[in-house]
């Protein structure tokens, strides 16, 4: 059954192709569109201002009296003239050549107002405009005098504070209602990407799903491409896992024959003892190769587990075979995991930190990251350039234990893995006052509700 592909599966096939464009486009015309309208609204309220009665009368009365006294007059005091005219309110000037431009709203209603007042001031050529955030509330315009020379004018008025408002809504809102949304749109868009990445730190490991094809068509072929990709690799990692478990099993056969023929043949003494040591030593090897096989498994289910009686058992057993070990943390914590997993990794560290440390300290505790359950040494520690190859498979510390120790370097391979399989994080350092500090982490979200 194919799953729907609501929103995008709905939309034309050239659509969904270039969806991340053209959601970028859909942005930038929602923007242009809210920017007209408001552009609109701006002209139209400026078309329909009108100023007080009181105050429309005194600009109508002082432009018509300036007009007719400066046209009037000769043009070497015309500039003069119009300086001593104006006033704080209306301030005027006088140009020869052609008319500046206007530079803000034209003021239709205000146009009528002043005509009605004046319709003496219909022959001048009227222009009137209110200037682009003019804090005064200045209206701005030109009269043409008989002779074709011009007039300018600045009124002040303090009626014109909502032309003001509305330039400033109309330089803002498209920003201001369209920014929010354009950061939903894109956060909506990258959403399937941010959960790629996050998958890609799954990559290999118990916790990877396949993903969920969905968002924009771009992203969904990516998305596509990564579970291709991730399913080539877990079919790469299984048949290897198989090819050598395979063998380990086929090698426990030849082991079974020689043990029974070492058993049907009288040899005594220390060869005896010599074939069967390597005998074991080869059976424990292939254990260790099926565990560490074995340990990036899919924990299943959790199961109710006393992690601190966990922890007291490893070191009583310790304690009980003449070794230096010893616990501190809770009488009793409850937690949600694989109790197998957890006390192989735990039995390997306090294994190692005696063998390796000649001593063991336990410490469990709970904090704000989640449990950390801690084994600490005396021993020399690790060197810090090895910190990061020794969880490595089959890396060996030094030579001398390569030659007299057991095993094919993969306990704390086998550790990192099993604790990793279980969502926690191992972490290795070495301590101040000497030896190494191997700790185990696990979420807040292994805790067992009461």
């Amino acid at each position: 059954m194919t799953p729907a592909r609501a929103p995008f599966g709905r939309l034309p096939k050239w659509l969904r192709t270039s969806w991340l464009s053209t959601q970028v486009i859909a942005i930038v015309g929602l923007v242009m569109v809210l920017d007209f309208a408001s552009n609109a609204y701006v002209f139209h309220e400026a078309g329909a201002f009108t100023l007080p009665h009181a105050e429309a009368e005194a600009l109508a009365s002082g432009l018509d009296s300036a007009s007719n006294t400066i046209g009037t007059a000769p043009e070497p005091v015309r500039l003069e003239l119009a300086r001593r005219l104006s006033t704080p309110q209306l301030r005027l000037a006088w140009q020869r050549g052609a008319e500046a431009p206007a530079t803000g709203l034209a003021l239709y209603g205000v146009w009528r107002q002043l005509l009605r007042e004046r319709p003496s001031l219909g022959g001048t050529d009227l222009r009137l405009h209110h200037a682009v955030f003019d804090m005064t509330g200045g209206l701005r315009g030109d009269l043409t005098l008989r002779d074709g020379t011009h007039l300018q004018f600045s009124a002040r008025t303090r009626s014109a504070w909502p032309l003001l408002v509305s330039q400033l809504l109309n330089l803002f809102l498209p920003t201001a209602a369209f920014a929010p949304l354009a950061g939903l749109l894109v956060y909506l868009s990258l959403r399937p990407l941010r959960e790629l990445v996050r998958a890609t730190r799954r990559i290999a490991t118990p916790r990877f799903r396949v993903m969920e094809e969905r968002g924009p068509d771009e992203v969904r072929r990516l998305i596509r491409a990564f579970n291709t990709m991730q399913t080539r690799i877990d079919e790469l990692f299984e048949a290897n896992v198989q090819t050598m478990l395979a063998i380990g099993h086929d090698l426990r056969t030849p082991l079974a024959r020689l043990q029974l023929r070492l058993e049907t043949h009288a040899l005594d003494g220390p060869e005896r003892q010599a074939i069967e040591a390597d005998i074991e030593e080869m059976r424990d090897l292939l254990a260790s190769l099926q565990t560490y096989l074995e340990a990036d498994s899919p924990p299943g289910t959790g199961e109710r587990v006393d992690l601190a009686a966990m922890a007291q058992t490893q070191v009583d057993q310790a304690v009980d075979c003449g070794r230096d070990a010893d616990y501190t943390g809770p009488d009793r914590l409850p937690v949600l995991t694989n109790a197998v997993a957890l006390r192989r990794a735990l039995a390997n560290l306090i294994d190692n930190a005696l063998t390796y440390g000649g001593s063991a300290r336990v410490t469990l505790g709970v904090g704000k990251a989640g449990i950390e359950l801690a084994v600490e040494d005396s021993g020399p520690g690790i060197a810090e350039d090895m910190l990061p190859r020794v969880l490595q498979p089959f890396v060996r510390l030094d030579a001398a234990r390569e030659r007299n120790s057991r095993g094919m370097g993969l306990g704390l391979t086998i550790v990192e893995r099993s604790i990793r399989a279980l969502g926690g994080t191992l972490i290795l350092a070495n301590r101040r006052e000497g030896g190494l500090r191997a700790a185990i982490l696990l979420p807040a979200s292994a805790l067992a509700r009461k």
